[in-house]
């Protein structure tokens, strides 16, 4: 039976019908009217402008700015405004797709009335590791989402009006792109935290910076946008009632990550590496250390100052080794460091383990070290002997450190995780322990001194994901030239901070 309005404007179907038609270029109308959702914000708006506009968009975005949330409405506007239409949504994670990119198709669709009224038909896939996840209106006429390591789906999945989403965009390697590419697309969305130097995402955005200095016809073009957390239309309140960026959420990340580090620049500014590796050590933070200024602040802050002659500043004393062996061109370095800057360095290319051993106990008890926070380098036959000479020398309980071991969430090792540490120790505006950087730290002038300053400013890093990584020390020594001896004890000696910090 036909139902038909009190002012004789035609059946429901009807007006549904004229509406979708208004919503074929309005994704935004399509929001307010179809699904019901409070207001797109001014980027959201955009960044549905752009889509509507250009063949395809790509978007280096922070983090918190609702992009799932709009990635939500935008699969269910292209499905039901074009008719036997087809999405494809895809990034590097199953579950991701299943839990986030869909958790949000599910939400809009069961929160609209009109869906939840049945005039439009939507069947939803329901678990979170489904694969494909979808949501069909009839067969063939369907949304589709399914992680990059099953690529063979995207072959033979052609349409006239069909859409492409690549989700966390910088995570999907190369020949997933030439597969997007092979899709002939209608539209295209790319979006993601800018995490990769190099790659299909920041060549799609590049491109998007060329086509709009060569006036590229917009149907033709790829529209490139950047949109930082601090851009976060709610980033100057305590508290986002929508859980976008806030100012809250924005200080929390730069207390825990530090303003100048990778994750910070990349999930919070939108900042892409300007190279494949990035330095790890900035030069200005190395010369701060070796300056007249931190050496007298290292010296006040080492000041005794109570009636015990303690001082209450400088913190615990520890001590690194990385041992040479005493053959080729490795050399043994010895560092002693308190939390306000290097105590002592010794080094020498022709110690042999167990001289090496016994110049590591006899420096351990110069300095008051306790052996609980004396390590050395354990890897290998060199690290097995010289543990061995240690506990020869009656030095028993000496922390055995294994760079390649866990590095906890963050971190891709464990010598990942202690140069990280070392280098927020070394930046001002980093935040440690939930406090700002305050105390100084001095690297002392010395014979040593340059090859140290060589290899902290050579060590690089990069994100993968969510995931940092130190570059190889293979590739480091390559460059160096020789092995980095000074580098490796120096950020050893960081591992019960990195560990429990």
């Amino acid at each position: 039976m036909r139902t038909t309005s009190k002012r004789g404007c035609g059946t429901r179907s009807e007006r549904l019908a004229k509406l979708l038609i208004r919503c074929r270029n309005d994704p935004g109308l399509f929001n307010d009217a179809i699904l019901a959702r409070p207001p797109l914000h001014y980027l959201q708006r955009e960044w549905c402008k752009a889509v509507v506009e250009y063949r395809a968009v790509a978007i280096e975005t922070g983090n918190a700015l609702g992009k799932d949330w709009l990635v939500g409405c935008i699969v269910p506007w292209w499905l039901y405004t074009r008719p036997n239409s087809l999405v494809i949504v895809t990034g590097p994670s199953q579950t991701l797709i299943g839990s986030v990119t869909w958790g949000e198709i599910r939400s809009a669709v069961n929160g609209s009335p009109i869906f939840r009224a049945g005039l439009l038909p939507a069947k939803l896939s329901t678990g979170v590791k489904t694969s494909p996840q979808y949501l069909e209106v009839r067969p063939g006429w369907h949304a589709l989402g399914f992680s990059t390591t099953s690529v063979e789906r995207l072959s033979g999945q052609h349409r006239d009006q069909l859409l492409v989403i690549v989700e966390e965009s910088s995570g999907v390697e190369d020949h997933v792109w030439e597969a997007i590419d092979g899709l002939k697309y209608t539209k295209l969305i790319a979006i993601g935290n800018p995490l990769a130097a190099l790659g299909g995402f920041p060549d799609l955005c590049d491109r998007g910076v060329a086509d709009e200095k060569a006036r590229i016809p917009k149907h033709k073009a790829v529209k490139y946008i950047n949109a930082p957390s601090t851009a976060s239309p709610h980033a100057h309140l305590e508290h986002s009632p929508f859980g976008l960026a806030d100012a809250t959420w924005l200080e929390e990340q730069a207390r825990k990550h530090g303003r100048d580090s990778l994750w910070f620049r990349g999930h919070v500014l939108a900042q892409r590496p300007k190279l494949a590796n990035e330095v790890l050590f900035q030069p200005e933070w190395l010369a701060r250390a070796t300056s007249d200024m931190a050496e007298k602040a290292a010296a006040e802050w080492r000041r005794p100052r109570d009636w015990g002659g303690r001082d209450k500043g400088s913190g615990h004393r520890r001590m690194a080794c990385d041992v040479g062996g005493g053959s080729g061109a490795a050399r043994t370095v010895i560092i002693v460091r308190d939390d306000v800057g290097i105590l002592d360095v010794i080094a020498s290319q022709d110690v042999g383990i167990d001289a090496a051993a016994a110049l590591f106990v006899t420096t351990a008890a110069k300095w008051g070290v306790p052996v609980y926070r004396a390590s050395y380098d354990a890897g290998g036959d060199v690290g097995k002997r010289f543990g061995k000479a240690l506990e020869g020398r009656g030095f028993v309980g000496a922390v055995p450190f294994f760079g390649g071991g866990k590095g906890g969430r963050r971190y891709g090792n464990t010598r990942t995780a202690c140069a990280a540490y070392a280098a927020r120790r070394m930046d001002p505006e980093a935040y440690i322990g939930g406090e700002k950087n305050s105390r100084p730290f001095h690297l002392p002038k010395s014979e040593h001194l340059p090859r140290l300053i060589e290899e902290l400013g050579q060590l690089r890093g990069r994100l993968k994901g969510d995931v940092y990584h130190l570059e190889d020390k293979e590739d480091l020594a390559l460059r160096l030239g020789r092995s980095p001896d000074y580098a490796d004890a120096f950020t050893q000696s960081w591992k019960e901070e990195a560990v429990n910090g």
